[in-house]
């Protein structure tokens, strides 16, 4: 029963939707224990809060049973439905993904260990061409990455990514379907990077709702020579990117917006459009809103540039 390490999907999303009708092949084996005694199953998709799966023998809605997962866990909960070709089991507690995840891939042999595909919802940066556009993301393996995004991309067509907390990727776009797309990573990410970065994922506070700044709307508002941007991009601290989107910004400050909180008088790398990276320093952070000022001051020549990348196109 180690085979789901390489089937069934994991999600970071605490919902349940009922699966349609399958012959098992994109699902993992597991056991389901209740009043009508011991059923295999397949497990097509788990989540904090349950599974979804089909069952082989009767079932009742709302049936007491314990779950048993391919690697060593088992779960107490209730189901939900009558279709066994369509159920939900709902967990009494809710279910820690990212160590059951972990306790699967310790369970595979050392050259069978490989991450199964992982479902969770992140806002991310895409470089393509000259343009960084925001998307977000539908699920993640080892070697790729499904994403929505309402910008024209193209089969074929070289991408970097940034997710919070990753260095970029570099990959390529091999498939865009009704808004979405699937990208290939020009190299896999190992488990051994990727299982604590969705550990940090997890366990992430939602994102602070934006407070109001101090004295105005925006403290870049009364300076002569501000520009509003409202430009994707990416800020480093350290080895680490973050996504974020620059909102206004002069000779000398920026302000910018990033679900990930940057303390006072932190030192950061901004990317700048058509640019490149520039160093900065935090001033005022409000929640999702943070005021930076430029290390080194921008030259006319270079705030004439983003000027030109702010015109609508």
């Amino acid at each position: 029963m180690s085979s789901l390490g390489r089937s069934a999907i994991f999600s970071l999303s605490g919902g349940l939707d009922p699966v349609q009708p399958g012959n098992g092949e994109n699902a993992a084996h597991g056991r389901l224990v209740g009043a009508h005694g011991t059923r295999d199953c397949f497990i097509h998709r788990i989540t904090s809060a349950g599974a979804t799966l089909t069952v082989t023998g009767p079932i009742t809605h709302g049936e007491r049973a314990t779950m048993e997962l391919p690697f060593g866990v088992s779960a107490e909960g209730s189901v939900v439905g009558d279709d066994p070709d369509s159920l939900a089991f709902r967990f009494d507690a809710p279910l820690d993904v990212v160590a059951a995840l972990a306790r699967c891939l310790a369970a595979l042999p050392a050259e069978r260990r490989q991450m199964p595909r992982i479902e969770l919802r992140q806002r991310l940066c895409l470089r393509h061409g000259d343009q960084v556009d925001f998307a977000w993301t539908r699920n993640l393996s080892p070697a790729g990455l499904g994403i929505e995004i309402r910008a024209s991309l193209k089969v074929g067509e070289v991408v970097e990514i940034t997710l919070d907390g990753l260095r970029p990727i570099a990959g390529e776009i091999r498939w865009i379907e009704h808004g979405q797309a699937g990208i290939a990573f020009a190299e896999e990410i190992g488990w051994q990077i990727l299982m604590p970065w969705l550990r940090q994922v997890a366990d992430r506070r939602p994102p602070v709702a934006h407070e109001p700044m101090v004295g105005s709307v925006s403290p870049l508002g009364a300076v002569k020579n501000a520009i509003r941007l409202d430009a994707a991009t990416h800020v480093r601290s350290g080895s680490s990117w973050w996504n974020a989107q620059i909102t206004s910004l002069s000779n000398a400050l920026v302000e910018f917006e990033s679900d990930t909180e940057f303390a006072p008088l932190c030192g950061l790398w901004l990317s700048l459009p058509q640019i490149g990276g520039w160093p900065i320093r935090v001033i005022e952070c409000h929640g999702a809103r943070h005021v930076a000022e430029f290390r080194l001051p921008l030259r006319p020549h270079e705030m004439a540039r983003l000027s030109e990348s702010a015109r609508p196109r």
